[in-house]
Parts: C-alpha cells; structure tokens; sequence
C-alpha cells in the first residue's frame, strides 16, 4: 500500500491530506483547488509519496488542474 500526502497552499493556510490510493489523492486535490478563487492560482502543491511515477502523475494533473482553471 502507497502512502500519498498532497499539501496544498491556499489563503486559508495549508491543506492537507494522506491518501493510500493515487485517484483519491488526485481527486480530493482537484476538489480543494476547484474551490480556490481563480485569483488564487495558481498556487504551490506538494505531492510526497514513496513511488516517484505516482508522485510526478498527480502533480502534473493538478497542475493541469490550475492550468485550465486560469485559462477559463
């Protein structure tokens, strides 16, 4: 089993969450930055997980996230 810790920097303070499964960490990720203000973003996130691939895989869809949040 994978342990995933995704922070992410917001105006409220750090959020963060511990995952065991690499969707559920990209998800519950999606879901706080959808919920940030577009004048937010983009914004620092942290991925820490002992599987590079895993780690790289959910930083560059959050950041894909961010990406088409500005863009709208």
């Amino acid at each position: 089993m994978v342990t995933i810790s995704v922070m992410i920097a917001t105006p409220r303070g750090p959020r963060i969450m511990a995952h065991s499964q690499e969707r559920e960490a990209a998800l519950s990720g999606e879901s706080i930055l959808r919920n940030l203000e577009r004048v937010a973003l983009p914004t620092a996130v942290w991925i820490r997980c002992a599987d590079l691939a895993v780690a790289l895989r959910i930083t560059g869809y959050l950041n894909g996230v961010q990406e088409e949040m500005i863009a709208a």
